[in-house]
């Protein structure tokens, strides 16, 4: 499957050191941000079996020591148990469920999104598919996918 990745400005290197580690955003479609004045599109053939659905996280799936301790992390950081920590990581629970403050609940949902993507590699994928407010995104592993600018 072919994915998408637009960026207001052009990437010149992939590394680790975004918001979302060495993880991209990519879509389906190609999409514009309305705040862009230009956009660089890139894109990437990925087969589909590589992706896992978040919500497929802990089904059909054994929770190895690498799982584990992202549970751990995420049931910790959000003083909840291990089953509710399992619910936000494969978007069965909804991190503004249990963060009053709105602004604090919407940077903590990008950081669950990292907690899913990274469970997503413990169990072999190259990326997941998360869901959000423009629907389904992927999220992918750059260095996984050996990927180079000239690879986009």
């Amino acid at each position: 499957m072919k994915l998408f990745h637009t960026s207001p400005v052009e990437i010149k290197e992939i590394n680790n050191r975004g918001r979302f580690d060495s993880f991209l955003f990519f879509s389906a479609n190609v999409y514009h941000m309305h705040y862009a004045a230009k956009s660089f599109v890139y894109s990437i053939e990925i087969d589909k079996s590589e992706i896992v659905e978040a919500c497929q996280i802990f089904r059909h799936h054994d929770i190895n020591e690498q799982i584990q301790s992202i549970i751990d992390e995420v049931a910790e950081r959000y003083d909840v148990d291990e089953s509710t920590a399992m619910g936000l990581i494969d978007e069965d629970e909804n991190i503004f469920d249990y963060i009053e403050d709105p602004e604090e609940a919407a940077e903590e949902s990008w950081n669950v999104q990292l907690y899913t993507a990274r469970a997503a590699i413990a169990l072999g994928y190259k990326g997941v598919v998360v869901n959000d407010e423009q629907g389904a995104a992927y999220m992918i592993e750059i260095f996984i996918l050996n990927c180079c600018l000239g690879g986009f």
